[in-house]
């Protein structure tokens, strides 16, 4: 699970341990804790069996798609998901009919506009009753069976985000929205 932090003109990412920091005009990532060097990436890559080259091209990508950015590996999108899942067929079947009314429009890369899909097909009683949501998935181009979710810090209990990432690495991001 990966979480996006926006924060005026930079965004964080905080997934794998780790938070990623960017400028949103350069978007240039590096690490966001303020210890960002060519020896740490050399560390985390061996750490993890990889090359610098790939441990930051694996991240990077990783990143850009989180935030919505182009990236030639991962891509992102919006899908319809059920917080309280009870999986009953009335669920699957509004699941189903936003799902195919995103495809239909086109609209699985723009939050807003997926949001207008679930509002038009599902009341706010079944919305509330079902714990419906638009939520953004990233996926490996090359393996499409990869994919991971990706929640926006301000979407988030202080329960719900200490429950995902670490109060070690969320307090050592050096820009923070402080929202949180």
């Amino acid at each position: 699970m990966i979480v996006e932090e926006r924060c005026g003109e930079f965004v964080n990412v905080y997934v794998d341990g780790f938070v990623f920091t960017a400028d949103t005009g350069k978007r240039v990532w590096g690490f966001g804790d303020g210890d960002d060097s060519d020896e740490r990436r050399e560390r985390e890559a061996a750490a993890r069996g990889m090359t610098k080259d790939a441990f930051v091209a694996a991240y990077t990508g990783i990143c850009n798609a989180a935030t919505g950015w182009d990236d030639p590996r991962w891509t992102y999108r919006y899908h319809i998901a059920a917080m309280n899942s009870q999986g009953t067929l009335m669920q699957e079947e509004i699941m189903d009919r936003v799902e195919q009314a995103i495809e239909r429009n086109k609209v699985w890369q723009d939050r807003d506009q997926c949001r207008e899909m679930l509002k038009r097909y599902a009341s706010m009683g079944m919305i509330r009753q079902f714990g419906l949501c638009i939520m953004k998935y990233i996926s490996d181009r090359e393996d499409g069976k990869r994919s991971r979710i990706v929640y926006l810090m301000a979407d988030l209990s202080p329960s719900e985000l200490s429950a995902l990432v670490p109060e070690k690495v969320l307090g050592s991001a050096i820009h923070r929205s402080g929202t949180a």
